[in-house]
């Protein structure tokens, strides 16, 4: 809403109130601001975190607004049709968003609820991955490296890991099927990423020396986990129930309302 329009709307519905003097927070001529009206602008979550400086900001808008709303009374400006149509108008959508607030603040949402979504859209929230057919070779002493290299030009991946290799899959010449990065010591993940396809890079883990290669890839698709998910599935519950509650109050007021409509 307009903001000029919504401070002559403030106006208008609090004007008639009576206020204690320490309660007012700032006056123009005849029109007071108090601290409820002046609270009532912002959430809760809103007020706490308003510094002092946004507040007496939020006053001087306040005051200037004032000064033009009082000016647009004593030229009769606020008496336009249109205008008192538009205040109509902000009054009804204050309203009808007060009620909604109220309704909407009501909603909870429980663990099992977010947990139940999640089972029956678990399909929404699948990703793609890439995967690396790999084959290596495995030795715990960095010394014979060198060796593994020489013997991977001088004859081939597949033989240099079965004369060589340290770990069971190299007696059938190294291969170990896809990884995953879910699955893959993390240097070895970075090197395989960053390699040529058939090419080979030695990488050092904890556990000892790896000479890398990969020969195939493939795109495979896994669920995110609840927990990863599982801020989305908030907004997304919340938002459904939102508009369950906006619908369901539509339908009980005009349920009980005589409604005409002639155009």
């Amino acid at each position: 809403m307009n903001r000029l329009l919504f401070f002559i709307l403030v106006l208008t519905l609090f004007s008639c109130f009576q206020t204690k003097d320490e309660d007012i927070v700032a006056q123009v001529n005849d029109i007071k601001l108090t601290m409820d009206e002046f609270r009532a602008n912002f959430s809760d979550y809103e007020w706490g975190i308003l510094t002092v400086e946004e507040k007496k900001e939020f006053i001087q808008d306040w005051v200037q607004l004032t000064l033009l709303a009082q000016e647009a009374d004593l030229l009769e400006i606020s008496q336009y049709p249109m205008i008192v149509e538009k205040i109509k108008s902000a009054e009804i959508n204050i309203k009808a968003n007060a009620l909604i607030a109220s309704k909407l603040a009501e909603i909870t949402i429980s663990e099992d609820e977010l947990f139940n979504y999640y089972k029956i859209h678990k399909s929404e929230y699948r990703i793609s991955l890439k995967e690396y057919k790999v084959q290596r070779i495995f030795t715990k002493d960095k010394a014979k490296l060198k060796g593994i290299l020489d013997a991977i030009k001088a004859t081939s991946f597949k033989e240099a890991a079965i004369e060589y290799s340290e770990e069971s899959a190299g007696k059938s010449g190294g291969y170990i099927g896809f990884l995953s990065k879910k699955n893959a010591n993390e240097k070895i993940w970075n090197a395989l990423i960053t390699l040529q396809k058939f090419h080979y890079t030695s990488v050092e883990t904890s556990r000892g020396f790896y000479v890398l290669r990969y020969y195939d890839t493939r795109i495979v698709k896994a669920d995110k986990t609840f927990l990863e998910v599982k801020d989305e599935i908030i907004e997304a519950v919340n938002k459904k129930k939102k508009e369950d509650v906006y619908n369901n109050l539509i339908k009980e007021l005009k349920s009980k309302s005589e409604i005409t409509i002639s155009i």
